[in-house]
């Protein structure tokens, strides 16, 4: 009779720490972090900036003519001719954008730069030498794009695209242009630690393809660009 009693009670602590341990395990499962995917997440934020390189483009060419006297029937006289080109330039660049989920985000970007506009005058009627006129342009550019990462770990490839609006304002502000763009291109970036509130470089190179731009001849032009900069994700 004792043995079936110590039995019995043996059998009640058992249930009973069995009961204790499935109440405690999730309790502490709950307490733990998470240690699975550490990549961003639908709502994450990410934040950056740096230097984007614009590259530079034939501008046009023009030539100055004077009509001959209506009564020779000449070939109209070149007084000189123009030959213009915009220079590859260094700007600034910022940026935000928000995950939609692990792998895709949309940001904004706004660009900001000083291309030289230069004029190269020559074949002058009066056999002048050449010379050289210069213009100092403000480039703003805001675009928005979709951005596809290939992975959430260190180091993530990624692939961008979508378009924009161009502001330029000659020197002095004496005349605005204006155009749209659109944009393609890829990169990687490179972080530093894992998880939110982390820090990384971004580097990234691509297309843009505007449908105006500060030149004597107005037509689509697609210029190469490319960029790095320090971007933030929390």
């Amino acid at each position: 009779m004792s043995r079936l009693r110590s039995f019995a009670a043996s059998a009640r602590q058992a249930r009973l720490a069995y009961a204790v341990a499935l109440w405690l395990v999730p309790a502490i499962a709950d307490a733990q972090p998470y240690r699975g995917n550490t990549g961003p997440s639908a709502g994450s934020f990410e934040i950056g900036g740096g230097v984007v390189w614009n590259g530079g483009y034939d501008a046009g060419s023009r030539a100055a003519t004077e009509s001959p006297n209506s009564s020779t029937g000449g070939s109209p006289i070149t007084l000189f001719t123009t030959d213009s080109k915009v220079a590859p330039v260094l700007g600034v660049e910022g940026r935000a954008g928000i995950y939609l989920g692990s792998r895709v985000s949309a940001e904004g970007t706004f660009h900001y730069s000083r291309p030289v506009l230069r004029t190269t005058i020559g074949s002058d009627f009066e056999n002048a030498e050449s010379t050289e006129a210069t213009e100092t342009v403000s480039s703003y550019l805001v675009t928005g794009s979709l951005v596809y990462h290939f992975g959430s770990g260190r180091v993530v490839p990624f692939l961008r695209g979508g378009g924009g609006y161009l502001r330029q304002l000659h020197e002095d502000n004496a005349e605005l242009l204006t155009g749209y763009e659109f944009h393609g291109g890829g990169g990687m970036k490179f972080w530093f630690g894992t998880g939110g509130g982390r820090f990384g470089v971004r580097v990234d190179a691509g297309v843009s393809s505007r449908s105006k731009s500060v030149a004597f001849e107005q037509k689509r032009r697609i210029l190469p660009v490319a960029g790095a900069g320090i971007v933030y994700l929390f």
